[in-house]
């Protein structure tokens, strides 16, 4: 596979066709791709309805342009725009696709395939990679950093929020204790540490027992909740 091959497969894809099917006038629609990946729900889009116009944005640069490499043939149907969903607005949808509103939109939340495989953030539980989990420069802080300068009390509070973790406690306070000797570095560190603390009858039977802290720092790193709270109303607002 080349590094410039798609590596994450686009979900609910059939679902997401026949929910457009049912909009009544299917010449010359227009759709937004709030969270383009690799362009695979664009591309699908652009294919079944041959006569649409599509914006597809990331706030990730680097997806943004593997997906515009994979929807390079479409031409002018396909416009590029690097951007959290959550800041695209009606003017921002009038100067790119001089249109005032838009027929369907599609967010697939989340991250990749190719952030696990490839993006050496600190997503991955396997490999050496830079406790950082950013998916742009705009975020404050790193997973490092909240490793290092988060209290307790706040770890503890993240882990059980934003990953629903039923060791967040101990998990915190471990933690906490493992930072005054020194610090975690990178990403199978902070992996292997989880998973010597769950006791291994308590391991997910599918997933690594590492799952659930690593989405709560990445959904915390990235303010996530906080874009798609406002993600949500905005672009609700564009739809015909």
């Amino acid at each position: 596979m080349l590094e410039s091959d798609p590596v994450h497969v686009s979900v609910m894809p059939e679902e997401i066709i026949r929910f457009f099917q049912q909009i009544p006038e299917k010449e010359n629609l227009f759709f937004l791709d709030g969270t383009a990946g690799e362009g695979g729900h664009s591309k699908l889009i652009l294919e079944t309805f041959p006569n649409s116009k599509l914006i597809f944005m990331d706030r990730d640069e680097t997806m943004l342009k593997r997906a515009e490499t994979r929807l390079d043939s479409f031409g002018s149907r396909a416009t590029p725009h690097h951007s959290n969903f959550s800041e695209f607005t009606s003017d921002t949808l009038f100067k790119l696709g001089n249109v005032s509103s838009v027929d369907g939109i599609v967010l697939d939340l989340g991250i990749s395939t190719y952030h696990f495989t490839n993006s050496e953030k600190g997503f991955s539980y396997a490999k050496e990679e830079p406790l950082d989990m950013r998916l742009d420069f705009s975020c404050k802080k790193t997973a490092s950093e909240i490793l290092k300068y988060y209290s307790e009390k706040e770890l503890n509070r993240v882990f059980w929020e934003y990953g629903e973790e039923r060791w967040s406690k101990k998990i915190a306070s471990v933690l906490v204790e493992r930072r005054k000797k020194e610090s975690l570095q990178t990403s199978k560190e902070l992996a292997d540490l989880i998973a010597a603390i769950i006791p291994r009858k308590f391991w997910p039977p599918k997933t690594h027992p590492a799952t659930r802290i690593f989405q709560a720092l990445r959904i915390e790193v990235n303010s996530e909740l906080l874009h798609i709270e406002k993600g949500l109303r905005q672009l609700a607002a564009l739809l015909n």
